[in-house]
């Protein structure tokens, strides 16, 4: 979510001035900033061309880009001067304004409709339900541990509310890639796929519905007036994401530019990133416009471009997702060490035992999440539908939590949390993130062999109309 309707109105802290530097000595530290950056992406981006060729599917491109960025992070943590460092701190404002947007576009542009809308149901589930059990679950059993005393911890109940909601946004990016290697079954990959859009989406909204009620006092009224904000939230931004994309429909449909390629492409552009910051300026969900207007230019606007326009915004916005994709998980590895203080020893704001306890019950929450409700989707389908073959076997259900890995959208809304244990949530948030992205990410491949899931599936019938 953009800076101007993130939850920093309430939970954000502001970041703290930093002394002014001349601009000449600024731009040359951000040009050598950028230069790890271009150097970390190419070392990423070579390393999965490379992993294609000889068919390495042990590792995945994420995990060297998230190694080499902790080991850069731990040299310019252990350099002299602070300038590098501030610069390679994670910023929630860059993350949300331009990371973030290009995937969720190109996510709703490449959507499979049919695959998706057919699968809807069990999506929508686990994409609300889901998020909803994570984010509670996590924010209880935090707060009973906190509660306990064990590491001086005193979080209020909406505190951890709003801590279990950062720690409930997937980011299975590394296992749907992993997937798009072997050809993985189209049903488990679009459930997978379509729960990880939705599911960015709620734990934002749901972190901002939080903020609202921060520090005051909770009662039975203020669960159904929260409800209200979030499912308000949620349509009227969906809402936005689809005016916009059937206004930029009929501009194509009604006017000559498909004879002007260049203008059109950079139209089409404009019009997706316009409903995300319109939607974030009027306190929505940019995330949810962004989805839904990149789905109604594909079904709506896309056969009604020129065909130098179809290839363009087809390659744009695959090409920035993939340079983003990689660009988060390098700066994941970086603000493992650049974005700690300096001036604190790290065991004020690193609480062992705590990010024990928080990442199991991330994978706690997430089991408790995903099978009791894949168990109600196949007893529907059993009993309503009369269907005899179940529509999520266990199979499924294993690699459905297995995709349950954590992502930098909570690490974006951790950024900024007030109070005096503010790093240490913040601290916490990034070490869940990056570990569950080593241990489930990195052993996705094994995880596929031994569930037996089927491969080498061509999913013939999906959408193919993007083929040239």
């Amino acid at each position: 979510m953009s800076s101007s309707h993130t939850p920093t109105q309430v939970l954000f802290a502001p970041p703290s001035p930093t002394p002014t530097s001349a601009p000449e000595e600024e731009e040359f530290y951000s040009s050598w900033s950028l230069f790890l950056v271009c150097v970390l992406l190419i070392l990423s981006l070579w390393t999965s061309y490379y992993l294609q060729i000889k068919r390495i599917r042990a590792v995945h491109e994420t995990l060297v880009a998230i190694f080499a960025g902790m080991f850069v992070g731990f040299v310019v943590r252990l350099a002299p001067g602070t300038m590098i460092r501030e610069m390679l701190t994670f910023k929630h404002t860059l993350f949300f304004n331009l990371l973030l947007p290009p995937i969720i576009l190109n996510s709703g542009y490449e959507l499979k409709q049919e695959n998706f809308f057919r699968n809807f149901g069990s999506i929508l589930i686990f994409a609300f339900l889901g998020t909803f059990i994570s984010a509670v679950g996590v924010g209880v059993l935090v707060y009973i541990w906190s509660f306990l005393g064990l590491e001086s911890l005193e979080l209020g109940l909406i505190e951890c509310l709003a801590f279990g909601s950062t720690l409930s946004a997937t980011d299975p990016v590394t296992i749907l890639a992993i997937f798009n290697q072997y050809k993985v079954d189209p049903k488990l990959y679009t459930i997978i796929f379509g729960e990880s859009l939705l599911n960015d989406a709620v734990s934002i909204v749901m972190y901002e519905t939080l903020a609202q009620f921060h520090g005051t006092d909770i009662h039975i009224l203020s669960i159904f007036h929260g409800i209200g904000i979030f499912l308000l939230s949620f349509s009227v931004s969906m809402a936005l994401g689809v005016a916009f994309g059937l206004a930029m429909s009929l501009l194509l449909k009604h006017s000559y530019l498909p004879q002007y390629p260049s203008i059109e492409t950079c139209l089409v552009a404009l019009f997706a990133y316009t409903s995300y910051f319109f939607s974030n300026g009027l306190g929505m969900s940019g995330i949810v416009s962004l989805l839904f207007c990149g789905v109604t230019l594909k079904h709506y606007a896309y056969h009604t471009m020129s065909r130098r326009t179809q290839r363009a915004t087809k390659s744009i916005f695959s090409t920035l997702a993939k340079l983003s994709e990689n660009f988060i998980f390098i700066y994941l590895g970086l603000s493992l060490f650049t974005s700690a203080p300096t001036s604190e020893k790290v065991t004020s704001y690193f609480k062992p035992l705590f990010v024990i306890i928080t990442a199991v019950a991330v994978v706690f929450t997430r089991y408790a999440a995903v099978f009791p409700l894949s168990e109600a989707i196949n007893f529907f389908h059993r009993h309503a539908r009369g269907q005899r073959q179940e529509e999520l076997p266990h199979s499924y259900q294993m690699m459905l939590f297995w995709a349950g890995l954590r992502g930098a959208v909570g690490v974006a809304l951790a950024a900024g949390f007030k109070g005096e244990n503010a790093q240490t949530l913040r601290t916490t948030v990034l070490v869940v993130v990056v570990l569950s992205v080593l241990v489930f990410g990195g052993t996705t491949a094994r995880m596929l062999e031994v569930l037996g899931i089927r491969t080498g599936v061509e999913d013939d019938e999906a959408s193919s109309d993007d083929e040239d």
